[in-house]
């Protein structure tokens, strides 16, 4: 199992060490992506103290009491690119207003509203 304590969204497990760590690194870019899409800061990461004292607390009190030992890798986050680019399109002008409407509904701009819609978020 891959437990990520700055990133408690990213969790995921293997059928063995080698497929877990592919798995973490996918869903530690999985993560990073969503919260580039939000538009939220990546965490700041802990200290190798503080990463030991979580999992400690996690096999001492969620039930991983039988994991005979914690394996602490590192993975590094993936790069994300937030810097807006100017992009021109070209809308059926009914369309465009269709959107407008939908974003209006949704509470948000016209850019970040189609960015969802076409990633799926």
């Amino acid at each position: 199992m891959a437990l990520f304590p700055d990133v408690p969204e990213a969790a995921t497990q293997g059928d063995d060490l080698a497929e877990t760590m592919d798995m973490a690194t996918e869903a530690l870019g999985l993560a990073m992506e969503e919260y580039a899409l939000a538009n939220r800061a990546t965490p700041e990461p802990s200290t190798m103290a503080q990463v030991m004292a979580w999992a400690a607390e996690m096999k001492n009190g969620q039930g991983f009491s039988q994991a005979k030992e914690i394996f602490y890798p590192l993975i590094a986050a993936p790069e994300t690119d937030n810097t807006p680019v100017r992009v021109t399109i070209s809308l059926a002008k009914r369309d465009l207003a269709k959107i407008d409407e939908k974003a209006r509904l949704a509470g948000l701009p016209r850019s970040k509203f189609l960015a969802r819609a076409a990633l799926g978020v």
